[in-house]
């Protein structure tokens, strides 16, 4: 008979939480075993330093540098609304969503104040069979609602409609989950992972505290025992040994001297600092691909990898990040905020402002290249005409020709020295006659004088152009245009441009545009509306262009260029003016802002559906639309360089007057 007798013991297994849903008898949609999932990922990213650092860092960038609005700026300020926006974020990275409670006024005619609710303090509220969302309840802590302070307290849906009956509301948005209704966060995946990286952590704290005591093999020499007995022991080993906390303990035995006691027996771990460093780096691994990270040096992370040098990657990277990753949560959130201030700002368009380690222009330099180098380096053709103006006067004498690469270095900074010294290089002073050029100058300043009824004239020839918004356009997305479009896109809308007004003599509408796009089946279309503030001094043009409230296309927008727009504000003083890039001219406050529609009738969708839009937002994100447009034509002109006038502008200039 064999008289040893082995017993496994079986070390601490791992039990993934689970974000389970079910429906509670106090009203409430409980979420995760005891409804403490929240607490739980709130846990995750307190103890896992890489997942904890990325939620904080994401978060930031998220929530940018502050807000601002098309109209009620002051108003916007005064209830902190970048405060509300900044905590959302936050939330929306950890958990996938976010609250705001809406607190209307005692005349429940506007909304005294806005406060967010912290995603793990807030449970959703259903009624009836059908569980109909009604709202939420509020807990400050769901581990203890026994308490008075901590009972939940309902607080209804927003609907501005019931303001006067529920003078406290609540709006949410989530990211979107299969089957579920709370969210899953985007790094869901990458759970076990980072309770993988917080157990390494706990594990190796609690080793060192004990000296880096090996791991044994512990035999008993007291012969056959029953199976009973033999599993109470078990038990008490397990507890004694398992699990991170216990790494490292040390045991005491005490026996008769002649009486059997246990052999403990330690056996080192092979390669052990070679297995820690490899869970270490692939766990850091899964949680940074589960939180999106296109390259770890936008974090301050090096790795041995990249794009053949760390700016570059840092550049290619954030671009990436910022249209995958940032940029669509940014929507999704302000969705919920201009929903609550449409309340009492109606059409209110909050825009956040970037908060990335780079500019975006140091990232479209690098990330472009070569190509992109060359492009930023052209000249539209009234920079053109005000650089061949510098090179005819140093050509005559009128400047030195080293003033004049100063001028053209400082008016022009996209081009690079060589680039400056090979103009210049051929110019021989004198070889000019200076009356010819005063001549030719005094004969580009010799446009007509705009009136207002030519401006009035102007303004209906663009609005003649546009489109009446159309119930089959489903609006999908509505903001300024990018910042980040490149001077191709330009230039080859520039020669269709042209080669339409040749063949037909004007732009037409009715053509669709060069940025719609049919993706399986469905039209999506671009268009962009003249937007801004209208005051008592603003031109007729402008003015014009607020109140026809129409749709462009983009191509005839451009095709404005050679159009007089408001007198002495193109080059040279000419009325000669891009409508595109200046809108109205200098000192303008007014923009272009895009906007994009689905056809209802290629989406299979009911315009007058109450979901018709987010329906077609969520196809249109799921195909991967979207349109791009050059950095200009988002920005007022007052906060472009300049105030929005040419660099040779005699006032507003690089050398103008005004600055003197």
């Amino acid at each position: 008979m064999d008289k040893s007798n082995i017993v496994n013991v079986q070390l601490q297994e791992y039990q993934p939480v689970s974000s389970v849903e079910r429906v509670d008898r106090g009203g409430w949609v409980a979420f995760g075993v005891n409804n403490l999932f929240p607490q739980y990922l709130r846990e995750l990213s307190e103890s896992s330093p890489v997942h904890g650092s990325l939620c904080i860092s994401i978060g930031d960038m998220i929530a940018g540098k502050g807000i601002t609005t098309n109209v009620g700026q002051e108003r916007v300020d005064g209830l902190d609304v970048y405060g509300q926006y900044y905590a959302a974020s936050h939330d929306f990275k950890k958990y996938g969503g976010y609250f705001v409670e809406v607190i209307y006024s005692n005349d429940r005619k506007s909304i005294a104040k806005l406060r967010h609710l912290p995603f793990e303090e807030c449970r959703i509220a259903v009624e009836g069979e059908d569980e109909d969302v009604i709202g939420i309840y509020h807990s400050e802590d769901w581990a203890n609602t026994r308490k008075k302070k901590n009972r939940p307290t309902f607080i209804p849906k927003f609907n501005p409609s019931m303001a006067t009956e529920e003078p406290s509301q609540v709006l949410w948005k989530f990211a979107y989950t299969s089957g579920q209704i709370y969210p899953n966060p985007d790094y869901w995946s990458a759970v076990n992972y980072i309770e993988l990286e917080r157990q390494i952590g706990m594990y190796h704290v609690n080793n060192i505290m004990n000296g880096l005591f090996p791991s044994f093999i512990i035999s008993f020499f007291n012969g056959q025992i029953p199976p009973d007995q033999q599993w109470d022991m078990k038990r008490d080993w397990e507890k004694l040994l398992t699990g991170a906390r216990n790494a490292g303990k040390f045991l005491m035995t005490f026996n008769e001297r002649e009486t059997p006691k246990p052999d403990i027996t330690s056996f080192p771990l092979s390669d052990a600092d070679k297995q820690y460093q490899f869970l270490s780096e692939e766990s850091t691994n899964k949680v940074m691909i589960a939180h999106r990270i296109t390259t770890p040096l936008i974090f301050g992370i090096r790795t041995q990898t990249g794009f053949g040098s760390n700016k570059d990657e840092m550049a290619i990277g954030l671009e990436i990040f910022n249209n995958q990753v940032i940029e669509p949560a940014q929507r999704l959130i302000l969705d919920g905020f201009n929903e609550i201030l449409g309340f009492e700002l109606p059409n209110i368009e909050l825009t956040i402002v970037p908060n990335t380690p780079l500019t975006t222009e140091q990232a479209v330099d690098v990330a472009t290249g070569a190509p992109a180098d060359v492009a930023a380096t052209a000249l539209n053709g009234a920079q053109i005409t005000s650089l061949v103006d510098i090179a005819m006067q140093a050509a005559a004498g009128a400047i030195p020709v080293t003033s004049a690469k100063a001028i053209v270095s400082a008016a022009f900074p996209t081009l690079g020295a060589e680039q400056v010294d090979a103009i210049f290089n051929s110019i021989v002073p004198g070889s000019l006659n200076p009356t010819e050029v005063i001549q030719s100058r005094e004969k580009k300043k010799s446009f007509p004088e705009l009136t207002n009824e030519e401006g009035s004239a102007v303004a209906e020839e663009l609005i003649a152009l546009g489109e009446d918004w159309n119930e089959d356009m489903i609006l999908i997305d509505t903001y300024e245009v990018d910042y980040e479009t490149d001077d191709a896109e330009n230039h080859e809308l520039d020669m269709i441009t042209l080669h339409e007004l040749a063949s037909t003599g004007t732009a037409n509408p009715a053509f669709p545009s060069e940025q719609d796009e049919t993706i399986k089946g469905k039209l999506f279309m671009t268009r962009y509306v003249y937007r801004g503030v209208l005051s008592d001094n603003t031109r007729e043009f402008c003015r014009k262009m607020l109140a026809a409230d129409k749709l462009y296309r983009k191509e005839d927008i451009v095709a404005m260029e050679n159009k007089a727009v408001n007198k002495g504000w193109g080059p040279k003083g000419a009325s000669i003016y891009d409508v595109w890039l200046y809108k109205g001219g200098g000192h303008c406050n007014h923009f272009w802002q895009k906007a994009v529609f689905m056809s209802a009738k290629g989406g299979n969708i009911n315009p007058r559906g109450k979901d018709a839009q987010s329906i077609a937002v969520k196809k249109a994100e799921s195909m991967g639309y979207k349109v791009r447009n050059e950095a200009l034509v988002a920005k007022l002109p007052t906060d472009m360089d300049y105030h929005g006038f040419l660099p040779t502008n005699p006032v507003w200039g690089a050398n103008g007057s005004a600055y003197k």
